[in-house]
């Protein structure tokens, strides 16, 4: 009986490291042979192995894919936070280092359809979602057919900490299916025009339609998802068959 192909060990190169943020980075991966690419769907994630300098194994972690199907023909995204000995030394490769990966895994993917989402994200949780709404821009601007719309509740504590945040503001310019609404727990500079505070109830009803075709996503720590889910409920929205939701931290 042949392996299942999502738990072939593929050996990818290290091609570049972005940091987003002080503390977030994206690492950018090929395959060593082409055959390698993994297929995935926009939000599943993977197994990244890392290697001791001899070549055998030395750890492995799960990290959601940040780019797109529609742009990883040839290389691959995977959005990491540095907090903890396998990150640090994810964040120390180097280009032509090589590493494993394993997958894709995972069922928090794009929905099918044509349905309005409101996605909630805090933090490193952003991820799964980058892949998710770059998939949606780059196939409406092949199509030149309006995408379902999105809302994008995206929470963090400063600033300097959201990663990717020029990249949806630009986006939301330009893109009328797409609207992004950034929240700062923390601390907000003079001329910041968004919001300010933990996601509460008078923010989600400024900004996230929970009518019956909207399909709600939500992907970060598990405080902050309780207190998505229970803003929810509280609106009357079945959370049980219109909330998906991917775990992080």
């Amino acid at each position: 009986m042949s392996e299942n192909p999502v738990l072939i060990l593929r050996p990818f190169r290290v091609t570049e490291i972005i940091w987003e943020t002080a503390e977030i980075f994206t690492l950018e991966l090929e395959p060593q042979d082409p055959s390698d690419m993994i297929s995935f769907k926009p939000g599943q994630w993977v197994y990244l192995h890392l290697l001791e300098k001899d070549g055998t194994p030395w750890a492995r972690a799960a990290y959601s894919i940040a780019s797109a199907p529609e742009e990883s023909g040839e290389r691959i995204k995977l959005g990491i936070k540095v907090e903890g000995d396998f990150t640090k030394r994810a964040s120390k490769l180097m280009p032509d280092d090589e590493v494993f990966l394993q997958g894709p895994f995972g069922v928090f993917v794009l929905p099918e359809g044509d349905g309005p989402l409101v996605m909630f994200a805090a933090g490193i949780g952003i991820t799964p979602f980058r892949s998710m709404i770059r998939e949606l821009d780059l196939t409406s601007r092949q199509s030149q057919v309006a995408k379902r719309h999105v809302t994008l509740v995206y929470s963090n504590k400063t600033i300097e900490d959201a990663a990717y945040f020029e990249e949806f503001d630009s986006l939301a310019k330009r893109a009328e299916w797409f609207t992004p609404v950034f929240t700062l727990t923390r601390g907000a500079p003079a001329d910041w025009l968004g919001e300010r505070g933990r996601i509460d109830g008078a923010m989600l009803d400024r900004h996230a339609s929970i009518s019956d075709d909207v399909t709600f996503m939500m992907c970060g720590p598990k405080s902050f998802m309780d207190s998505v889910r229970a803003l929810l409920e509280e609106r009357g929205v079945d959370t049980r068959k219109r909330l998906k939701q991917e775990l992080f931290g």
